[in-house]
């Protein structure tokens, strides 16, 4: 069967269904082709949150910003990235998220709790991120069947309210409001984004497919004329003017991550969706490749039997947000020494140290060590304070015991954490600085003594696996400032573009704020669907 429109969008996270949106606004006819049941990709399980410096609701929450200030602290977090790319996200972010209010039920609010992750740079802001407000699916079907469902609970509540209810810190949720939500049949954060942008594109007229894998581009004439894809077990042929490649990252692909990635990855927390394919068929198609080593590193824990929801019944990871930002507690490497600045943005890209010895990555395994304060305020592995740890969960009376059980050095933990307990009761920390920046003390819970200190000498005491995972890969097709895909001569390959981790990342190698990998997605989507061919 071979049909014909205008743009087809392969994938629909946050960059594919832009695309969508900005192609259909501009009159064209545009199918988009999820391989997937379900929507939304890993935005959907995501925070949602927008990093939009320069943006139009920032003045009107009090937080004055520039395109100036933004190019100073883009280039001073992440310095060595093509200046012109860096140079057309600052000065575009602000249309495309203006444009997504004007084309979708979508309302952005700023969210005031979320500072930079360096924002002590230069050009460094308190509040540049901004988020969707709860939307209803609004007869597009149940969010459990729709979406792919986060690993922390129903997405009904927004991040303003994750930080004023404290539930960073391991507070209760605010439970009529959720109740009120969840009778609303509302959604909020990453699954209220692709809500919107669904909602968006079906307005606007857009051909949604689910269950459709791409399986090879068509190239006519020196151009790239459409797609043969797999619909329902049938082979479809759709020809198109121009085709966007939005098809997320490689890291749910084994053999991929053992090729290219420059460091570990084992637990990536994404739905089990994003298996290169954007890559593969940029790569057949001629296109130049970058950034393949790099990805958006995270840590992660899993507790058994947790599973996504696919015929595999792949195992789902969960990031480490309280243990490793909150006070009373620290991470240790096999040697039972600190390694990192367990609350810094970039923690996680200390796993990719390797030993010079055995050529094996430094600081994995790794262990979130806590005690009984710890405990008595906050959750760890997902199990709320004061509730019994589970049994997967190591733990024991002493640290020696504990060590003992894990398999980390006795005598060099029981000194990592005499002088880590030091200096913590006098406010500081010696040896990484933790809790020195703003995005730190952000995350740290602000009725303790220090929001991300505290001593560990309480037993029982704890150790929680913390793995090396991310939200997504970097590597991709090679992008213009207009998101034409580039071959190896750094020519645009008529016809092809590419958004979000389909596309080589514009900043690295670490993270320089929250929502950069959507705020980037959303960016070039908008400037892939709104080119003209």
């Amino acid at each position: 069967m071979t049909d014909t429109t205008d743009v087809v969008v392969i994938g629909s996270g946050a960059a594919g269904l832009a695309a969508a949106l900005a192609a259909a606004a501009r009159g064209e006819s545009v199918v988009v082709l999820e391989a997937s049941p379900r929507w939304g990709g890993s935005t959907a399980v995501s925070g949602g949150q927008v990093w939009a410096p320069n943006n139009h609701l920032q003045d009107e929450a009090g937080f004055a910003d520039s395109e100036g200030e933004a190019l100073a602290y883009c280039r001073a977090a992440a310095p060595g990235r093509d200046p012109e790319l860096v140079e057309t996200f600052v000065r575009s972010v602000p249309a495309a998220v203006r444009f997504v209010e004007e084309n979708s039920p979508i309302r952005f609010t700023v969210v005031r709790g979320y500072p930079d992750t360096f924002a002590e740079l230069p050009g460094g802001k308190p509040a540049r991120h901004l988020e969707a407000q709860p939307l209803t699916t609004d007869g597009l079907g149940s969010p459990d069947e729709l979406l792919w469902p986060p690993p922390y609970g129903a997405p009904v509540l927004t991040n303003d309210e994750f930080f004023e209810h404290r539930m960073f810190a391991g507070s209760a949720p605010p439970f009529d409001l959720t109740r009120r939500r969840l009778d609303a049949g509302e959604v909020a954060l990453g699954a209220g984004l692709v809500v919107g942008l669904l909602r968006g594109c079906r307005d606007a007229g857009v051909e949604l497919v689910r269950g459709c894998r791409v399986r090879r581009l068509i190239r006519a004439d020196g151009r790239i004329t459409g797609v043969e894809a797999d619909r329902d077990g049938n082979p479809w042929r759709l020809t198109a003017r121009r085709v966007v490649l939005a098809t997320g990252g490689f890291e749910h692909d084994p053999d991929l991550r053992s090729q290219l990635l420059a460091g570990p990855l084992s637990h990536p927390v994404t739905p089990p969706v994003q298996h290169g394919d954007g890559l593969r068929l940029a790569a057949d198609a001629g296109a130049q490749l970058s950034r393949t080593g790099e990805y958006w590193s995270w840590p992660a824990f899993r507790a058994p039997g947790r599973r996504w929801p696919d015929d595999a019944g792949t195992p789902q990871a969960q990031l480490v947000m309280a243990e490793r930002y909150l006070p009373h507690v620290i991470w240790v490497n096999a040697a039972g020494r600190r390694f990192v600045n367990e609350a810094s943005h970039n923690c996680a890209v200390a796993f990719a140290e390797l030993d010079a010895n055995t050529h094996r990555p430094r600081n994995l395994p790794a262990w979130a060590i806590g005690d009984a304060q710890f405990r008595a305020r906050y959750p760890v592995g997902g199990v709320p304070p004061n509730e019994p740890l589970p049994d997967w969960l190591p733990s024991a009376d002493s640290l020696d015991k504990l060590a003992a059980l894990v398999g980390i050095d006795a005598t060099a933990l029981q000194h990592t954490v005499d002088r880590f307990n030091a200096t913590a009761d006098a406010g500081r920390d010696d040896d990484f600085r933790r809790g020195n920046t703003a995005y730190e003390r952000a995350f740290g819970d602000a009725t303790a003594a220090h929001p991300n200190l505290g001593t560990i000498s309480e037993p029982p005491f704890f150790a929680l696996p913390v793995h090396a995972s991310a939200v997504g890969t970097k590597g991709g097709a090679r992008t213009d400032h207009r998101a034409r895909v580039l071959d190896w001569a750094g020519q645009p390959i008529p016809g092809l573009y590419a958004a979000g981790n389909a596309a080589a990342a514009v900043f690295g190698p670490g993270t320089i704020a929250g929502g950069i990998t959507i705020a980037s997605a959303l960016t070039w989507g908008w400037l892939a669907g709104s080119d003209a061919p």
